[in-house]
């Protein structure tokens, strides 16, 4: 399975990976019609991804099974983008998705109709969506043949549309949805606190503090330096977790210590990135935007083989291709 390079897409598949999260979101954001046809409590994890090169540029997807409640099985295709430009083929995309996710179906051996597919969009970027929600408006328009052409509908949950009391939840989802939309914002610095303080809420149980580490380590990986400095983010975690009881505040101490070697991990990370995409742009020429994205975050050991097959590589995927 391709790696997750970004901490976005990291960040993601780390809460909504989690099926009760996930059936919450669903259920909250799905229009009401299409969330009171599923039955939420039978919601599960089909599978991680569905990628493959062509697709790299949507290193983020989740897959579920859910029972509808009018009797049979159906799948919710997530996708989540945080570009800072907006797919214009995202409907070909999904359209793409869907047709694999049936030959994997039917390859499992089932039989009759397909099962229905509802695909969702997540999008926290800061570019305004003004793609069409339809596969049928990226063909070229012919009266005569419009019924030759399928509409392939998606659903579009794009957070910046959202007020924050629209933001709501049980507390791993509600400081994920508030944390998404502002990371990219110059108002993270002044939202921080308080959707911190929302942690205090949250059972100190393995599982919810594994979620405060995760949310943590997030912040400190994706947050710019423009609008929240390293020294910044170490007061509000500290002043904000150390009134969350004893583990809360333990936690928080030993985040401020991984930050600070975060910091000089992460400046000699970028400087081999920089490199990378150096040696990338000689062998290749100019980069599409997809190798941009592999290389935001990528781990240091991903970066080194990506370099060692550089001047070997025939073709620009052929060094990020996965082999076993």
């Amino acid at each position: 399975m391709t790696a997750l390079n970004s901490p976005h897409d990291r960040f993601f598949k780390a809460v909504f990976g989690r099926t009760e999260v996930a059936a919450e979101f669903l259920e909250r954001y799905l229009p009401a019609a299409a969330g009171q046809a599923l039955d939420w409590k039978t919601l599960r994890t089909a599978r991680d991804s569905f990628l493959d090169p062509e697709l790299a540029l949507h290193p983020a997807d989740l897959l579920y099974t859910v029972d509808l409640c009018g009797g049979g099985t159906g799948y919710v295709h997530v996708l989540f983008e945080h570009k800072s430009y907006v797919e214009s083929r995202i409907g070909l995309d999904l359209l793409r998705y869907r047709v694999r996710i049936w030959e994997q179906w039917m390859n499992a051996g089932n039989s009759g109709r397909l099962p229905v597919i509802v695909p969702v969009v997540v999008y926290h970027g800061t570019a305004t969506w003004r793609v069409s929600r339809q596969f049928a408006d990226e063909v070229e328009d012919a009266p005569a043949l419009r019924a030759y052409v399928p509409a392939c509908v998606y659903h579009l949950i794009d957070l910046s549309g959202y007020r924050d009391d629209e933001l709501q939840g049980a507390v791993m989802l509600h400081t994920a949805l508030l944390t998404l939309k502002y990371i990219f914002r110059n108002e993270l610095r002044e939202r921080l606190p308080e959707i911190l303080g929302l942690l205090r809420d949250l059972a100190q149980s393995s599982m919810g503090l594994d979620y405060v580490r995760t949310l943590l380590r997030y912040l400190a990986q994706a947050a710019s330096i423009d609008r929240l400095s390293g020294d910044q983010l170490r007061q509000v975690v500290t002043e904000t977790l150390s009134g969350g009881g004893e583990l809360m505040l333990t936690i928080a101490e030993q985040w401020e210590q991984q930050a600070m070697e975060r910091g000089i991990e992460k400046g000699i990370e970028q400087g081999e990135a920089r490199l990378l995409k150096q040696l990338l742009t000689w062998r290749f020429g100019a980069l599409p935007a997809w190798v941009e994205s592999q290389l935001a975050g990528a781990e240091p050991e991903r970066l080194e083989a990506w370099a060692k097959r550089v001047l070997d590589a025939q073709t620009l995927d052929a060094v990020f291709v996965e082999r076993s």
